[in-house]
């Protein structure tokens, strides 16, 4: 097919629509068509790919200039006549360059990815040494872990007011066990034996055991036992005129390791104060003059032996 077929070819096409085409906008058409050497490109297409290929590049050309042509004509204003029909131009999305290369960079460290290897630290070396170990000298770590031990004495408690009372046993592996005390009662023999001491006192309980082997070892310990304190009830009134009767401000107490008592009269001055273990106020002041007639306060703090504390107050009547 020959040029002038071809440029014949797209005149007698668009001879017919109905869009009128400016003079101008046409021969821009002519113009490209001859520029871009339209017969090179039309045998080539017809040895290449037959006059039917050469049909549909023909008339989706037909197309692109068809929506050229609707465009020039809506920009005209005083044509109001609308094309019959209105092609819609083909849209090819593409993939950037940029994305591909990401993609071809992707799959080509995935196909080269390398296996992770773990380094091991020095104590997880170690770790496993120890554990070879284990397996390989059985015997030490059993010996190791055992209680090689024949006398060691464990106690329910090592002190406590009287009666204390004790449950004593040997954790160690001696078979043959004897409990001596220095409270002068009768030695004690088995694992486990329990142990009263009804007196205040500070004790050693001594184990002698021997071994299946026949060796023989000791193990002692200390327990201290204490004696109950307390402290009696105190009086509501004492008159201290030398008669021989209730002269004196007493209470009864017991095993108290130190006490402290203060006296004081109505205006909160302090009358009398007494420290040590066993209280007692003849009525007389701390400089040593007759304290008058009253109601005086008693304030008491206490430490008994066993642990106790005390701490009591109250109002003593003082009559001559």
């Amino acid at each position: 097919m020959k040029k002038n077929n071809i440029e014949d070819f797209f005149k007698d096409s668009f001879e017919n629509f109905e869009a009128e085409v400016s003079p101008s906008v046409w021969k821009n058409i002519q113009t490209g068509l001859k520029g871009v050497g339209l017969g090179v490109i039309a045998k080539m297409l017809l040895n290449k790919i037959g006059s039917n290929a050469i049909i549909a590049v023909v008339s989706s050309a037909a197309a692109v200039l068809a929506t050229v042509f609707v465009m020039n004509g809506t920009d005209n204003k005083s044509d109001t006549k609308a094309p019959k029909t209105k092609a819609e131009p083909v849209v090819v999305l593409e993939t950037p360059k940029s994305s591909v290369d990401e993609i071809k960079k992707f799959l080509s460290n995935s196909a080269k990815e390398t296996p992770v290897v773990k380094k091991v630290t020095e104590s997880e070396s170690v770790d496993t040494k120890v554990a070879g170990t284990i397996k390989k000298d059985k015997k030490a770590i059993e010996a190791l872990l055992s209680d090689e031990r024949v006398a060691s004495i464990s106690s329910s408690c090592v002190g406590g007011a009287v009666p204390l009372i004790i449950n004593l046993s040997n954790i160690g592996n001696g078979k043959i066990n004897k409990w001596t005390f220095n409270d002068g009662t009768k030695p004690m023999t088995g694992a486990n034996p329990i142990k009263y001491f009804d007196e205040p006192g500070i004790y050693t309980i001594t184990l002698t055991s021997t071994g299946a082997d026949g060796k023989t070892a000791t193990d002692s310990i200390k327990v201290e036992a204490l004696a109950n304190s307390y402290i009696e009830s105190i009086p509501k009134e004492f008159s201290p005129n030398g008669d021989g009767q209730n002269d004196i401000f007493i209470f009864k107490s017991e095993n108290i390791a130190k006490m402290q008592v203060s006296i004081y009269d109505k205006d909160a001055q302090k009358v009398y104060e007494y420290k040590g273990t066993g209280f007692n106020w003849d009525g007389k002041t701390q400089k040593g003059e007759k304290a008058k007639e009253g109601i005086y306060l008693y304030m008491i703090n206490a430490d008994g032996k066993d642990g106790k504390k005390y701490e009591q107050k109250g109002k003593i009547n003082l009559t001559r």
